[in-house]
């Protein structure tokens, strides 16, 4: 037989997961001896995955949302033996499921696991992890101080309300990028690093990024008015955010990031660390189940 370890958020979906953990061991115990373990606070499935992987666990499942997710690919990311991986998604905006074609109904995306696998990319900041966008400046972080407490009882309207309250500042820096033999300086109001074209649960955002082409798809963002910032909103949410006079897009296979101050960096919707950083892509590195989509590499 072989071992399956899933790593179950608790609080994550509304503090819903509990409901699907019966489910998930009905779908795998065929195939699998199964053990269940409960995070109980940060970097708890970090530690277990890396368990997973010093264990030879042939499957790690991770229950929850971004932040789950984000520190279950954390614990496996570039070890020597890496378990492929399952993901239920139960968070509020679920970008890396979204990328993959998992289906956002925990119950579909249960029906997956023990199945196809495909191949994704993650990204690497400094010495952590991420699978889906790294970003800077005050909008991000109004994104990233939004408690559990918030999610729990508002959900995706939490971070609306977070951001609508940073989305004014135009507070302004300068960014020094460094990629493919040039370096580049460019003012910013917020800059953003994506791997997936999901962003905050926008495909719009980077339409160009896909999960298995090897690429950080990065938009330096600039505002010098309240007019200019509403209307690159706009396009956030509903036009390619690359065709905006007022962006400056790249991708890249490897990229520096400084800035004229210290910056704080969200990754993956959560602050973690600060400028500069170094920022590159592990192609293909993660196996995960998922259904077959055009550009997904099983």
């Amino acid at each position: 037989m072989k071992k399956a370890l899933i790593i179950l958020n608790p609080t994550s979906g509304k503090e819903e997961s509990l409901h699907y953990e019966q489910k998930i061991c009905d779908q795998l115990c065929a195939t699998h001896d199964i053990e269940v373990v409960k995070t109980t606070c940060e970097g708890d499935a970090k530690r277990l995955a890396e368990k997973a992987c010093e264990e030879r666990f042939d499957t790690v499942i991770l229950v929850g949302g971004d932040g789950t997710v984000n520190e279950g690919i954390n614990g496996i990311a570039e070890k020597p033996f890496r378990p492929k991986v399952g993901i239920v998604p139960l968070g509020t905006v679920n970008d890396f499921a979204r990328a993959l074609n998992i289906p956002l109904n925990p119950d579909e995306a249960i029906k997956l696991l023990g199945g196809m696998t495909a191949y994704a990319d993650i990204g690497k900041v400094n010495n952590e992890y991420f699978t889906n966008v790294v970003a800077i400046g005050a909008l991000p972080e109004a994104v990233g101080e939004v408690s559990i407490e918030q999610k729990t009882r508002l959900g995706s309207l939490a971070y609306l309300i977070e951001g609508a309250k940073a989305i004014f500042d135009n507070e302004i820096f300068t960014l020094r990028l460094s990629y493919d033999d040039q370096v580049v300086e460019k003012e910013a109001i917020l800059f953003l690093m994506a791997l997936t074209n999901s962003v905050g649960g926008f495909s719009t955002i980077a339409d160009e990024a896909d999960v298995t082409d090897g690429l950080v798809h990065c938009f330096v963002i600039k505002s010098d008015s309240t007019f200019q910032t509403l209307r690159i909103a706009t396009n956030m949410l509903f036009n390619s955010l690359k065709d905006d006079e007022n962006v400056h897009y790249f991708s890249t296979k490897e990229l520096y990031v400084e800035a004229d101050r210290q910056l704080e960096l969200n990754v993956d919707g959560d602050m973690v660390g600060k400028l500069p950083i170094s920022i590159s892509v592990l192609h293909r590195h993660i196996e995960i189940f998922t259904r077959k989509t055009e550009g997904l590499h099983v």
